[in-house]
């Protein structure tokens, strides 16, 4: 079984590293608009930044993993899974990242529907400190956008709520022993003595979102100088607003085009050129951290075997 799950891994990462190279292609990438020096510093500080933060963004998910499944995982086994994954994001569904994790399950022999788990906290942290910080930073043009989003958020949300109760109620009725043995296992994890690392996985995405602001900010800076410290700081905040909806919107994966149209909406057409200019820059940063974190991943996975061998 392990040995046809890893030749459907490969088979999957060489269709996503394909669907990466269509992504690059796709984005019609005029050289011309990145020779700025202003653009290129944008890009090397996006992808350094963005790479690290790939690497590390595996940590809430494996203290989830370890929590639920009772198991203390190693970092060195969790990230190069992690950094594959994230991968198949470029995969058409913009599901296959999620799924592509259990792997871990395999690898550690552990159940899936712990990892499985581990991952839905995982987005719920993620998703709702996105949106603390992004309603931070957009201050009072934060009601302009939810009445233009809104609504699309609500029906996302509540279609999601949704399908969650009638899984959990298909489950119980249909493992009813299983659900049990698993509600009574779950809830050990939440004890006392485990609240504290429960804790810093939840809170883990407040730190990464206000670096990614802080990215962003410099970046925006940078692209689009014309703009006022307030105007960059809504910006920020649009930028990081527009990937909530890009999250929840079907078939837009990675907020593709509704970026663009967020931020315009924000600050209308001031710069819009260069507010075009800064998205494409972020998106192609972003696609060579990808890369880069899943090369790394693939080293540290081959350094770590070597070592205990």
């Amino acid at each position: 079984m392990k040995k046809a799950l890893k030749i459907i891994g490969n088979i999957v990462m060489i269709a996503a590293l394909a669907f990466v190279v269509k992504k690059l292609l796709d984005m019609d990438i005029s050289l011309s608009q990145l020779c700025s020096g202003r653009v290129i510093a944008a890009l090397v500080i996006c992808l350094v930044i963005q790479t690290v933060i790939i690497l590390f963004s595996c940590y809430p998910w494996l203290v989830f993993t370890r929590s639920l499944s009772g198991r203390s995982i190693p970092f060195s086994a969790a990230m190069p899974v992690y950094t594959q994954s994230n991968l198949y994001k470029y995969l058409p569904g913009n599901v296959f990242q999620y799924v592509g994790r259990n792997q871990l399950a395999a690898d550690m022999d552990i159940s899936h529907v712990d990892v499985a788990c581990a991952t839905v906290l995982d987005v719920l942290f993620c998703v709702f400190w996105t949106s603390v910080i992004s309603v931070a930073l957009l201050g009072g043009r934060i009601a302009e956008l939810l009445g233009k989003y809104g609504r699309n958020l609500l029906i996302v949300g509540a279609a999601g709520l949704v399908i969650v109760i009638l899984l959990l109620l298909a489950v119980r009725l249909k493992f009813r022993d299983k659900f049990k043995a698993y509600i009574s296992r779950y809830s050990k994890a939440f004890a006392k003595e485990n609240r504290p690392m429960l804790l810093r996985g939840a809170f883990y995405y407040l730190l990464q979102n206000i670096i990614s602001a802080a990215m962003y900010l410099v970046c925006l800076w940078l692209i689009v100088p014309q703009a006022g410290a307030g105007e960059l700081i809504a910006l920020t905040g649009a930028f990081m607003f527009a990937w909530i909806i890009g999250f929840v919107t079907p078939g837009a994966p990675g907020g593709i085009g509704i970026r663009e149209g967020v931020m315009l909406f924000v600050c209308g057409d001031s710069f819009a050129d260069r507010i075009v200019l800064f998205v494409l820059a972020m998106r192609i940063a972003s696609v060579f951290a990808d890369v880069a974190a899943f090369i790394i991943g693939k080293l540290y996975a081959a350094k770590y075997v070597r070592a205990k061998n």
